[in-house]
Order: structure tokens, then sequence, then C-alpha cells
């Protein structure tokens, strides 16, 4: 099984399993505390043969000391027989309550998967005022 995740400003799932996103790959982001974030994260899970069956997940957003910083979010999901592929989007709308590095995890079956750092700052990357 392989999982993929990237932060995005806006992201859609389609029927045909593809995904539409806009401003996707966001790593940083700036401002006076608490840093305002509104964006989209889009998984993307693949299953093989082998994994077919149902199929745990959660999806965490962590600080440096590992203290979580919104809501976990768990669901359930079902590989086909001959394998497959399964999208989600979570559209959010969050305040970091810190400046410094944040961390989404993604874990399938309580094994991690995939994982997005993020940073918060209060200027941007450069150090220019906004």
């Amino acid at each position: 099984m392989k999982a993929r995740m990237t932060l995005a400003e806006a992201a859609t799932g389609h029927p045909d399993g593809t995904l539409s996103m806009l401003r996707a790959g966001i790593t940083h982001t700036w401002g006076q505390l608490p840093v305002g974030l509104q964006a989209a994260l889009a998984v993307r899970i693949e299953g093989e043969m082998g994994d077919a069956g149902p199929h745990e997940f959660d999806l965490r957003c962590m600080d440096t000391d590992g203290a979580e910083v919104m809501p976990q979010l768990k669901g359930q999901f079902e590989v086909p027989k001959g394998g497959g592929v399964m999208n989600f989007v979570l559209n959010f709308s969050t305040g970091f309550p810190r400046h410094g590095r944040y961390t989404f995890v993604l874990r399938v079956d309580n094994v991690q998967q995939d994982n997005w750092p993020i940073t918060i700052a209060e200027n941007p990357p450069g150090g220019a005022k906004p």
C-alpha cells in the first residue's frame, strides 16, 4: 500500500478518481499569532491486490513536541479485490498557536504511510515583512 498527501489552497475529488488542486505543495505560511490557515489536505491511497479488504486510517497534525493541534480525523475504506485507489480531501480552517514546525501524519492500520511538514513563521521566507 502506498499513500501520498499534499497541502493545497483548495482541492476537489472527482468521481473518476482524479483530484484537482489549486496552489498545491504548501510548506510555509506566516502571520501574527494565531496564524490562520484555510487549506485542503489531499490524500491518495493506492492499494494492491494483497491489500484487498477493509482498512482504517487516521490523520493528525502535531507540533514538534508531539502535541496534536487539530482534532484527529479517523475513517475507514476498502480496497477492492483487484487493488485500487482511494482519494479524500480534508478542507479545514485552523489557527496555529505558535510559530514553528508542524507535521500532518497519515497512518493506515496504525502504520505511518506519509507525512507533510509545514513551517509557521512570523514573516515570509527570506525575512521580508508581509
